[in-house]
């Protein structure tokens, strides 16, 4: 019996952890004010999607990182599919990378983050200019970028509690 309350807290432990996600899909759409720059809308899931591919990539299986990836496209208004597309392969890439990651200080982990979302952004950019034949605005782009990469280590200790709390 005991087994099983362990078993469903366990679960509703997970289930913590996809709400969290989902909370921060809803705070990707919102367009934040960028020091005059303009509004964008900082990577708030992709600073999670990030963290969980390395330290429990068993929570973020494949079909699931895609439908998010869809679902924030849809939601976001932008190229359907191209979340989608950015989140798999940069999953696909970090889970390649994650045994060297593991051993790593964490501004190292910080510093493949901010290549990470580099790359997510410069493909992004380069899909809009190409779909709507004019360059985005480039500053707030640039904003964006590292705003967002300054998000990594904001989030990072409330990811590492709700890990140990997890698997404790």
């Amino acid at each position: 019996m005991s087994n099983d309350k362990s078993s469903a807290f366990h679960h509703l432990k997970i289930s913590g952890l996809y709400l969290f996600l989902f909370i921060l899909l809803i705070l990707n759409l919102v367009d934040m004010p960028l020091f005059g720059a303009g509004s964008g809308k900082l990577a708030f899931l992709l600073v999670s999607v990030y963290f969980w591919t390395i330290y429990r990539p068993s929570l973020l299986p494949y079909p699931l990182v895609f439908c998010m990836g869809l679902l924030l496209d849809f939601l976001s208004g932008g190229l359907v599919g191209l979340y989608a597309l950015c989140f798999l392969v940069m999953v696909m890439i970090v889970r390649g990378q994650r045994r060297y990651l593991l051993g790593q200080s964490w501004p190292v982990i910080w510093a493949g983050f901010c290549v990470a979302i580099s790359v997510v952004m410069g493909v992004q950019y380069l899909s809009y200019t190409i779909a709507y034949g004019e360059f985005p605005p480039f500053i707030p782009t640039v904003f964006n970028l590292l705003l967002s990469s300054l998000l990594y280590p904001l989030f990072m200790p409330v990811m590492m509690a709700f890990n140990r709390m997890i698997y404790d």
